[in-house]
């Protein structure tokens, strides 16, 4: 009844508008003060100790290099750089805002903002050449979810710190998966090139290539400093967070885009968007522990292997259920509310929690594309100024090529796991 009530309470406040993490939090309140067994100072406690964490001081480090990195000019040459390496091929610049998000993703980890970032250069590019806006905006969505897949990925950070799971090693996992997604996309965007109203562009010389791939290479790079540098042991992921922001930094200055003035309103905005997260986590911690405490979880267990013992059809069934809560909830506010609640599930049918941790950060971004809400399709509506309605249709074919993809990631751990275990993240 406990948590019945909970729930009865979270969503009645989030009917009325009230934001996720104050719903979360005044709900599991509201529920213990009813309940009068628990002493008020286990609120403050719980919530606090949810945030000591030392991993998620990278929240707001790879935030601000992310920011520094955007407003350095890296977006543009980045999309210069996909356009030379595939605005040729059949789906033209279909195939670079795909292409585009992949590389963005080394800078951003987050969804929203390659929506923003990507969206904001390749929507009006795509409609100035005759792509028809509602599929400029179910591309440029629909490839914004790699974001959070390829590292370095907040997802992954706030996943494995909730968890202890290496973050590195989550890192490592998001790879091939991420890669994967983003190649049967652009066999989509070919296969679909006609529909969409698709110009191909003239095939660039490798001399010019490869003075676009000189532009791009600080965006190439830093990806490739952080995860190596992470497992190779030279720093962790925490202080992976710091190089990006030195690294961020260096290169704002040497292109002379960064001042005291904008570094300081980066570095707001930076905390602002990372205090938002961390007040998420404090309160979907105390709704988390009452759930445990109310023996939710293995409520949860018990009920899925009286459905069923093939961890394969419990797998669906969790994937399914993440759908449905990242339609409604932002991805980060679902993931740190359904994470408590999974990972014991998880730990009693035997699932392996790196390639586990990877399907339900891909199955709640699916959620995310998934009307009635589809969150980051409506920021691609407002950037191209495009009726949400007439971007369902075009989806359809994408949300479909990304549930399979997602089917193959789920019964083929290898496309996960196969990269940690080459370079023995397992040892």
């Amino acid at each position: 009844m406990t948590v019945a009530l909970m729930f009865i309470i979270f969503t009645v406040l989030l009917g009325i508008g009230m934001p996720i993490a104050f719903a979360m939090g005044l709900s599991a309140v509201t529920v213990l003060l009813i309940d009068g067994g628990v002493p008020l100072l286990v609120l403050p406690q719980r919530f606090f100790s949810s945030l000591d964490s030392f991993p998620l001081l990278a929240i707001p480090l790879y935030i601000f290099a992310g920011n520094l990195m955007n407003y350095g000019g890296i977006t543009t040459a980045i999309v210069g750089f996909s356009r030379s390496l595939v605005g040729h091929i059949r789906g033209g610049l279909g195939q670079v805002n795909i292409l585009t998000s992949v590389l963005f993703s080394g800078i951003s980890g987050s969804a929203s903002a390659d929506v923003a970032a990507v969206g904001g250069m390749m929507i009006p590019a795509m409609k100035k050449e005759g792509y028809k806006p509602e599929w400029a905006v179910v591309i440029t969505a629909a490839s914004a979810i790699l974001g959070p897949i390829i590292p370095p990925s907040l997802l992954m950070v706030i996943y494995g710190a909730m968890t202890g799971l290496s973050i590195g090693t989550l890192f490592l996992a998001g790879i091939v998966p991420g890669l994967f997604l983003a190649f049967i996309m652009m066999a989509l965007v070919y296969w679909k090139a006609d529909e969409i109203g698709a110009p191909r562009h003239l095939k660039v010389g490798l001399r010019e290539t490869g003075k676009i791939f000189l532009k791009a290479a600080p965006a190439l790079v830093m990806p490739v400093i952080i995860v190596g540098g992470i497992q190779s042991g030279l720093f962790t992921p925490t202080e992976a967070g710091i190089v990006a922001v030195v690294y961020g930094l260096g290169y704002g200055l040497i292109t002379h885009r960064l001042n005291v003035r904008n570094t300081y309103r980066f570095a707001f905005q930076s905390v602002v968007t990372s205090s938002s997260i961390l007040i998420i986590l404090g309160s979907a911690a105390l709704f988390s522990w009452i759930m445990a405490r109310e023996g939710v979880p293995a409520a949860i267990a018990a009920a899925l292997s009286s459905m069923t013992n093939e961890p394969a059809i419990v797998l669906l069934l969790i994937v399914l259920a993440l759908i449905l809560v990242g339609m409604f909830i932002e991805t980060i506010s679902a993931l740190i509310l359904m994470v408590p609640i999974l990972t014991p599930v998880a730990q009693a049918f035997g699932f392996d929690m790196i390639h586990f941790s990877v399907v339900v950060i891909i199955a709640l971004l699916l959620g995310s594309l998934t009307p009635p809400v589809a969150l980051i399709v409506l920021l691609g509506c407002k950037i191209a100024k495009v009726d949400y309605m007439k971007t369902l249709r075009p989806l359809i074919p994408f949300f479909t090529v990304l549930v399979v993809g997602l089917l193959c990631i789920m019964y083929l751990p290898f496309i996960t796991l196969g990269l940690p275990e080459l370079l023995g993240a397992f040892d």
